[in-house]
């Protein structure tokens, strides 16, 4: 897979948790909540580690928890892509974060730049 990002990745393993809206099978709706962890992080993307697989091009909410002071992140994300990792039952899903309502998309964004200022300073 050729490496398209155009943001600057950051390894973090945090803690991450996926909404999804099913149908279910009276025609109502099932929320459901994946844990994952994170592989690694960018502005606009994210790397996750996740027990169940997706559909590529869903979009969904995801819960970000960053230990440390930086907290937690409610984002709006699409499932780009979605591979077995290696792990039975396990795979790894590429996301991609969109600015959206009701979202702390500019915090993260923001948290995340402060990361690649820091990083550029350590050099």
């Amino acid at each position: 897979m050729d490496d398209q990002r155009s943001h600057q990745r950051h390894t973090r393993k945090e803690d991450a948790y996926l909404e999804l809206t099913l149908d279910g099978k009276q025609g109502d709706y099932i929320q459901k909540v994946i844990a994952c962890e994170t592989v690694d992080l960018s502005a606009q993307g994210l790397k996750i580690y996740m027990s169940e697989p997706v559909e590529q091009g869903l979009i969904t909410d995801v819960l970000v928890e960053i230990s440390g002071q930086e907290g937690r992140f409610f984002l709006t994300a699409e499932v780009k892509w979605i591979s077995p990792s290696g792990d039975d039952g396990w795979y790894f899903a590429g996301f991609q974060i969109f600015e959206a309502e009701n979202t702390d998309y500019e915090s993260w964004a923001k948290m995340i730049e402060k990361r690649d200022s820091s990083q550029l300073a350590d050099q």
